[in-house]
């Protein structure tokens, strides 16, 4: 019996310490499923969760790795967050150089300014509501466009990869194109 609350206590201590801070698209919170499907010039609502009470409060930094097309727009941002020192702010790259995130980004600051014998406001649930991202386009060549969410170190927090579909006209646009190409042959 005591090796049993041995084993448990030090998986409940990994688990405290893999606790982050994640990406869900459309309030659907779920770690396991890193991609979603979205057409062309559809949107989705990107939140930014906790997963438990154990993230350090600071800056974050939410971007588009290079590559694929698409925007963020944070024009309808809302933040949960009940620390008393939050925002969400447009950055370029020369602020934060190297981080691999086209230009420009999101500087997500959260942080609970507390006094003295007060406790800190964990980052827990969701703390950034209503950020859209936007399928700006069809690439062949990179469907793909991952979101990153960044510590203000520039570590990976987690990734979401948006699979852009093209529409139904610009399938047939492209086989036609490439028949098109055989028949020169």
């Amino acid at each position: 019996m005591n090796k049993l609350l041995v084993v448990m206590l030090v998986l409940g201590m990994a688990g405290m310490a893999n606790a982050t801070l994640m990406l869900s698209v459309d309030d659907v919170n779920n770690p396991a499923e890193t991609t979603i499907n979205l057409k062309m010039s559809e949107t989705v609502k990107i939140d930014i969760a906790g997963e438990a009470p154990y993230d350090a409060p600071g800056q974050f930094y939410l971007g588009i790795k290079l590559g694929g097309l698409g925007s963020l727009n944070i024009d309808n941002v809302t933040i949960p967050y009940a620390g008393n020192s939050k925002q969400v702010a447009w950055i370029d790259s020369t602020a934060a150089p190297g981080l691999g995130i086209i230009n420009p980004f999101v500087s997500v600051y959260l942080y609970d300014l507390v006094e003295p014998g007060n406790p800190l406001k964990p980052l827990s649930g969701k703390l950034v509501d209503n950020i859209i991202f936007h399928c700006d386009g069809y690439d062949p060549m990179n469907p793909d466009v991952t979101l990153i969410l960044l510590s203000g170190a520039g570590q990976p927090l987690d990734t979401q990869i948006i699979h852009q579909i093209p529409e139904p006209m610009t399938v047939a646009l492209l086989g036609l194109g490439g028949l098109l190409l055989r028949r020169r042959k």
